[in-house]
């Protein structure tokens, strides 16, 4: 689910869910959320749906802190401690957008077909407007290098099939944040699989295909 974040830094983030509803998030908690999508999508075969809005509010919250570092004193050991603070904020961000990239490389094409089917079923994208750009013009980029050299060895249509995968039938480790019941076991076999239950806070090791849908609302996040 993404949220939507109003930023406010004094001591809430105010965050709107819908139009009607709204809550309070400390810098605390985005942060924890951020931690959160960003070991998610290390870990989840195929790219998630973003989280530019928790992204932005922390870029937000880095500029906040930033400037208060002006004001204080070089020799001011709280200035040593909130600097760390920010470079672990930094660096959290960047692996998160890095890691996303790093996926639209490897997968373009696929993510390409999943994002034109979402915009034709009017859903919300997995992409944002940047990323849908770079993944555009990376194709773009693949496919002439690929008629430049590769022309008279595979035809076009055969390549684009041939693309690489995410493998969503893959194993992950999480850990449940809800109770869940009745998830049906998918290991890519044709056959109906097992039915197994989650107790809030247990773990376990499942087929990603079983709950990428859980992981993408939110019951359970990955370790």
């Amino acid at each position: 689910m993404n949220i939507d974040i109003d930023i406010n830094f004094s001591d809430n983030l105010e965050a709107s869910v819908d139009e009607d509803d709204e809550i309070q998030l400390t810098p605390a908690e985005a942060i924890a959320l951020m931690e959160e999508a960003w070991i998610n999508e290390k870990f989840a075969p195929e790219i998630l749906p973003h989280k530019l809005e928790l992204v932005e509010c922390l870029l937000g919250q880095i500029s906040y802190m930033e400037d208060n570092l002006r004001s204080l004193n070089s020799t001011d050991f709280k200035k040593i401690i909130h600097q760390l603070e920010v470079d672990r904020l930094r660096f959290l961000i960047s692996s998160y957008l890095r890691t996303r990239l790093e996926k639209i490389e490897t997968y373009v094409m696929p993510i390409l077909d999943e994002e034109n089917e979402r915009i034709q079923q009017g859903v919300e994208l997995y992409l944002t407007k940047q990323e849908l750009k770079f993944a555009k013009d990376f194709a773009e980029d693949l496919q002439h290098h690929f008629d430049n050299i590769t022309t008279t060895r595979l035809p076009r249509e055969e390549w684009n099939q041939e693309c690489v995968k995410p493998n969503i039938h893959s194993f992950v480790f999480l850990k449940s944040k809800e109770e869940v019941e009745g998830i049906v076991i998918d290991d890519g076999n044709d056959e109906d699989g097992d039915l197994v239950d989650l107790n809030r806070g247990s773990q376990m090791i499942i087929s990603y295909k079983s709950v990428a849908n859980l992981v993408k609302n939110g019951d359970v996040h990955l370790i």
